[in-house]
């Protein structure tokens, strides 16, 4: 018999945007929303599950022994979306959408928020109303937006919101957050083994560089659906250039870039047959490694 309880760290739900149309402004229920490209994500139809039934959801925890699930949309980023009251709306239903999804069973189910920062202003209000009224656990944070660093300062009322509030701050790499990363291919093998760690690498790099761990002390930042076999060696990479160049070019870092990866502030998704898991907690220690099942995808175990 186990004693502690499983949290799934990044579970799914598959929204639909029939399902979010009733959330939305009346004058975008009609119109074409976060359009996609056609890439053969399920392979035919034969990879993968599509779920926005709570009641699935649990039933499903039940069968892989998971108690709690902490839960992301599908469409992980509005960042590339052109139209910022738009994007805004479309965050603004999919949590109310989740919300009563996740009444299902609250004590089981956690949401977390997807907010627009196209209009930083309007990501604070959402993610405070968010977590004050709907009671999510956690905020939703793209890679990039509209390929901007998010280092940059325009994004740190947002930062000192999401402190502020105790959640955590969960960067989530996309398919279509990382149009720039992966536009060279065309296969998906390629696209999908590629775009989702360089973008959390290179999410992290402007972020600590910018000095947001060390202005920002108590927030706590997630780097998921990533792996983690990469963070020793970017914890190296980012700690020789800090030392040629940070006096000048990151001078808000009081530590070494490695120090804060290390630290309480930072944590990582392992998936279960990386092989380097075992280097990476003798490098940071085991509890900076989240568990996730990324269900109900098709690269799910």
């Amino acid at each position: 018999m186990k004693n502690f309880p499983i949290i799934d760290a990044d579970g799914h739900v598959t929204e639909t945007f029939g399902s979010l149309k009733k959330h939305l402004k009346e004058q975008y229920r009609n119109r074409p929303l976060m359009t996609s490209e056609a890439w053969d994500r399920s392979f035919g139809g034969t990879l993968g599950k599509r779920n926005e039934d709570p009641k699935v959801q649990l039933a499903d925890m039940d069968l892989d022994g998971i108690d709690i699930q902490v839960i992301f949309p599908t469409h992980l980023s509005l960042s590339s979306e052109k139209e910022t009251d738009v994007a805004t709306d479309i965050a603004r239903a999919y949590n109310d959408w989740l919300a009563t999804f996740c009444a299902a069973d609250p004590s089981r189910l956690k949401g977390v928020a997807m907010v627009a920062l196209q209009d930083v202003n309007a990501a604070i209000g959402e993610v405070r109303r968010a977590v004050e009224q709907l009671g999510f656990v956690g905020v939703m944070m793209p890679t990039n937006v509209r390929d901007q660093d998010i280092g940059k300062r325009e994004f740190w009322p947002f930062y000192e919101e999401v402190e502020r509030l105790g959640i955590g701050l969960a960067l989530h790499g996309g398919i279509r957050a990382a149009e720039r990363m992966h536009g060279r291919f065309d296969s998906f093998i390629s696209v999908h083994s590629l775009s989702f760690p360089f973008e959390c690498m290179a999410a992290l790099t402007g972020l600590i560089f910018a000095g947001v761990p060390e202005t920002f002390p108590t927030l706590r930042i997630a780097a998921l659906e990533a792996c983690c076999g990469w963070v020793p060696f970017l914890m190296d990479r980012l700690d020789e250039e800090f030392e040629k160049r940070g006096s000048k070019e990151a001078p808000l870092l009081k530590r070494k870039p490695s120090e804060y990866m290390a630290s309480d502030q930072f944590f990582y998704a392992f998936e279960l047959e990386e092989s380097t898991v075992p280097y990476v907690i003798e490098r940071i220690g085991a509890d900076k490694l989240l568990y996730s099942s990324n269900y109900p995808h098709w690269d799910s175990s």
